[in-house]
């Protein structure tokens, strides 16, 4: 019998990592799909539009470690979706980022109620 299971990445850190802002990521990471969808049959969808401000570290191999919510409106309304679609993104070094500088980063995400 065989067994599987799938490891979580480590961290992989070439230097300490330094804060920037949301406007400068992609001076050291690119989104590699800019865009995405999921669904979810867990998760209740509010009946309001709303945004999460979601901080999180982007290690050396563009993996995103520690997620957490900084601020979000309605509170709490979107923060599962928030985090969820967090764990969809992975990140490239720019052009200009060649030592893989690790960097903490808050993000908005935007939730519209249609």
């Amino acid at each position: 019998i065989l067994s599987a299971c799938k490891a979580a990445p480590e961290k992989y850190l070439t230097q300490a990592p330094i804060t920037v802002e949301q406007a400068n990521l992609e001076d050291y990471w690119v989104e590699q799909a800019q865009a995405f969808t999921f669904s979810s049959t867990t998760l209740k969808r509010p009946n309001v539009s709303g945004f999460v401000k979601l901080k999180y570290l982007v290690d050396s191999n563009g993996e995103i470690f520690n997620p957490t919510v900084v601020e979000s409106s309605p509170a709490g309304a979107w923060d599962q979706f928030a985090l969820r679609a967090i764990s969809h993104v992975k990140y490239l070094p720019s052009k200009a980022n060649v030592s893989k500088t690790p960097v903490y980063v808050i993000t908005e995400f935007q939730f519209l109620h249609e």
